[in-house]
């Protein structure tokens, strides 16, 4: 009897300790993550398209996972200060980068330090735009047909605003050759950074998100030209597209996403990607977002990483189109 009793409190000891042993397989941070508060990693400065989406997504996702998410802007060397930052972090969801285009072009020509399908996990899309042209006020081209026109008058003379392998300088590019002109490229770390020298007339042609562009655009601090859709933007809508004007190559839309460093628990993944997607039903972030030519575009984290892949296969082909030489000299 007593050998009995105590074969079941054997048992039942063992059943507890499997119990136990079966929690202690739940990564350690996803049972009450989070516990502490986010940060979006910003690979450009302030003003910039992922700047507006990372705060905007930051104000509703703290009222959703009950802790602060902090923006922090680690701008420079075209995004990889940044990439470099949350792809050594710590994978437990609390250091995230809110990823573009430009990210992909910097892998696309050998220039990133980290591997956006390799390092990471994909988290979320967090929206979309294109890109917008603009020419200083006291540049007489009203459009992208005069800007031509004054570029073949002056080879060589017209500057464009760009980052070393990032979109500005793919644009810059494709336009001197689907224009046949001699444009050249200034370098800065972001896009933003180079709106004073616009304004100034000491560059003449800058390629910006239109989520940038839309306030310089209303401000009347510059003229924008034409955007990269494939159609007109909701926001702007008498702003021509550059298929509009014959250049159908010119056509390039960018997405926006949140990236974690590789290794990151699913079930924490899974609950950003619910807290961003519930963001992006906000009809205030909505209406906020494309007030600044931010369009919705949602999808699963397998969707991101399936999106990286095409993306990658993609720009490496036009790359090769292209050939940025790296100074636009």
């Amino acid at each position: 009897m007593q050998a009995t009793k105590w074969s079941r409190r054997a048992a039942v000891a063992a059943a507890m300790v499997g119990i136990a042993a079966g929690a202690m397989q739940i990564p350690a941070g996803a049972q009450d993550f989070p516990s502490k508060p986010i940060t979006i990693v910003v690979p450009f400065g302030p003003g910039t398209a992922n700047d507006i989406i990372a705060r905007q997504l930051g104000q509703d996702m703290t009222g959703t996972l009950g802790q602060s998410v902090i923006v922090d802007n680690r701008a420079g060397a075209t995004g990889n200060i940044a990439t470099d930052f949350v792809a050594k972090s710590r994978p437990d969801g609390y250091t995230l980068l809110i990823a573009s285009t430009s990210l992909l072009l910097n892998q696309v020509t050998g220039n990133a330090t980290a591997d956006l399908t390799k390092d990471f996990t994909p988290v979320a899309f967090s929206g979309s735009t294109v890109y917008s042209t603009f020419v200083p006020n006291e540049v007489p081209a009203k459009n992208v047909a005069e800007l031509v026109e004054l570029a073949r008058q002056q080879p060589g003379k017209l500057n464009y605003a760009g980052y070393v392998g990032g979109l500005p300088q793919f644009l810059g590019e494709m336009l001197n050759r689907a224009a046949k002109i001699n444009t050249v490229m200034v370098p800065y770390k972001s896009t933003t950074d180079a709106l004073v020298d616009l304004m100034a007339n000491r560059i003449q042609i800058w390629f910006t998100p239109i989520a940038s562009g839309v306030p310089v655009q209303s401000a009347k601090q510059a003229r924008m030209i034409a955007v990269t859709g494939e159609t007109r933007s909701r926001v702007l809508p008498d702003i021509p597209t550059f298929k509009e004007a014959g250049y159908p190559d010119m056509t390039v839309d960018v997405a926006y996403f949140l990236l974690a460093a590789k290794g990151t628990p699913q079930p924490v993944v899974d609950k950003l990607a619910g807290a961003i997607g519930k963001a992006l039903e906000n009809p205030k972030i909505k209406e906020a977002l494309l007030a600044q030519g931010v369009e919705e575009k949602r999808g699963t984290p397998s969707e991101v990483g399936a999106y990286l892949a095409a993306e990658i296969r993609r720009w490496t082909d036009i790359a090769k189109l292209s050939a940025p030489s790296g100074t636009g000299k």
